[in-house]
């Protein structure tokens, strides 16, 4: 190579980098390779955690499809759909609607307590719709057991929650459905009116419209 070609690449900034690169390197060659290591190794247990919440996102799937198999089948009868539910054991995700099977099934039968029992038991679910029907169907069960106020208690509580996963006018009718049965029409046609107000292009407006004119017609929101 000729001397001026050598003195050229001397100059030449992107060789001068990589010659300052390659001396920090040697001069540093431990710690970078033990900084590479931590590196890798915090890459590897991510994709260790990522595989395991693969793993159990697959195992409540076949938790649930399991439950929703034995909950609708034509087969077995009742006491037989409760024992095979009550001998699984669902956890807090999509798999946790097993219990509101139990639950409804309880419900189905007559017993109110063992109905109560379950949906009061059952944690938090991580699917936010599920937390939305265990009220929902808790009220219901209170409801034939002839706790109106409870059973208008738990709805109302939803309600007051904030944003529920459940469409709000749904819960509003159940509300109103209560408030009738409680012989307080005016309240009812209130919760209706409201479920026509706010939601007005939904089938639980049209169910509300039905349900407020077969309200006697002196029945007026309170002021």
């Amino acid at each position: 190579m000729k001397k001026k070609e050598k003195e050229h690449l001397k100059d030449d900034p992107f060789i001068r980098f990589f010659e300052k690169a390659f001396t920090l390197f040697r001069s540093h060659r431990r710690r970078i390779l033990m900084a590479a290591g931590v590196a890798v190794l915090a890459v590897l247990l991510l994709l260790a955690v990522m595989q395991v919440r693969r793993l159990s996102v697959a195992g409540e799937n076949r938790l649930y499809a399991e439950a929703f198999r034995v909950r609708t089948s034509d087969t077995l009868s009742l006491e037989q759909k409760i024992a095979a539910l009550e001998k699984m054991k669902f956890k807090n995700g999509v798999s946790a609607a097993g219990r509101l099977f139990l639950a409804a099934l309880y419900f189905q039968k007559g017993d109110l307590a063992k109905a109560g029992s379950v949906l009061e038991t059952m944690p938090a679910s991580r699917v936010a719709l599920l937390n939305d029907e265990k009220h929902v169907l808790h009220a219901r069960v209170l409801e034939a057991g002839g706790k109106l106020a409870e059973a208008e208690g738990v709805l109302q509580r939803l309600l007051d929650g904030g944003k529920t996963a459940m469409a709000r006018e749904t819960i509003l009718l159940q509300l109103a459905a209560l408030q009738t049965k409680g012989k307080r029409n005016a309240e009812a046609a209130a919760t209706l009116k409201r479920i026509q107000s706010e939601f007005p292009d939904t089938p639980s407006a049209m169910e509300a419209r039905n349900l407020l004119d077969s309200l006697p017609h002196d029945a007026e929101p309170p002021r």
